[in-house]
């Protein structure tokens, strides 16, 4: 994942605060695209540190992070997502990180997570398999304009239902990284569309939030794209 996020993610490198607040932001945009508008209500209300649906959590103890996943049984105050953003989560004591298993595997389905690490090797090997990890180097992470492209290509072709194009526009993604990205930007994308995709939309995107297991497993890109197209199109009966 690199952009918009699927439910649980793990950001990795230094000074890493502004870009967990401009993932969450895109989460929360009232525009619903992989790029934050940054004038909605929402955005503005990211920007001066007050919106109620980005939490951050920067002190780890057993007790707070009880306390955090019981508070998150409560729905969205201003809108669909409640960013729950966990620096520097390496630095938490195993029976912290213990304490976020289920909520980290199987989080509200309005909840969507985001943690920071310098060292994710100091993380459990049961939260590290819940979470899918992006390098982000020094924390700059910027758009592809290609892969976006093939993203609004793609997500056009499931409005004109038409499989075949779908299957067109990821062909030419070869890196496990890239179809990350890309899956990032057509959750971005659909949301944005998602009138024109139908009343099939939820379930598609439900697939879509769900892909982490097969991108870490399916080691075959060129099969593992035509699966996604496979069934996304049947989610959306095409």
């Amino acid at each position: 994942m690199s952009s918009a996020v699927r439910h649980a993610v793990c950001y990795v490198g230094d000074n890493l605060d502004k870009l967990a607040e401009e993932k969450a932001r895109a989460i929360l945009c009232e525009a619903g695209q992989a790029i934050p508008c940054e004038v909605c209500r929402s955005c503005r209300k990211v920007q001066n540190k007050s919106h109620p649906d980005l939490i951050w959590v920067r002190e780890y103890k057993v007790k707070e992070i009880r306390e955090i996943v019981a508070a998150a049984s409560v729905r969205p105050n201003d809108g669909g997502f409640k960013v729950y953003i966990f620096a520097g989560a390496d630095t938490m004591r195993a029976e912290c990180q213990n304490a976020l298993l289920k909520f980290t595997e199987e989080p509200p389905d309005y909840v969507r997570i985001i943690f920071t690490a310098k060292s994710p090797d100091l993380l459990l090997d049961t939260i590290k398999s819940r979470l899918a990890f992006i390098n982000a180097g020094s924390g700059e992470v910027e758009i592809n304009a290609e892969l976006l492209e093939t993203a609004r290509n793609f997500v056009t072709a499931l409005v004109e239902k038409n499989e075949y194009a779908a299957a067109c526009a990821l062909s030419h993604i070869k890196t496990r990284d890239d179809l990350s990205a890309v899956l990032d930007l057509i959750t971005g994308e659909m949301n944005v569309r998602r009138d024109a995709i139908g009343v099939q939309y939820t379930e598609a995107q439900k697939f879509l939030l769900n892909c982490t297991d097969d991108l870490k497993f399916n080691p075959n890109i060129v099969l593992l794209c035509t699966h996604i197209t496979a069934e996304i199109c049947d989610k959306l009966r095409i």
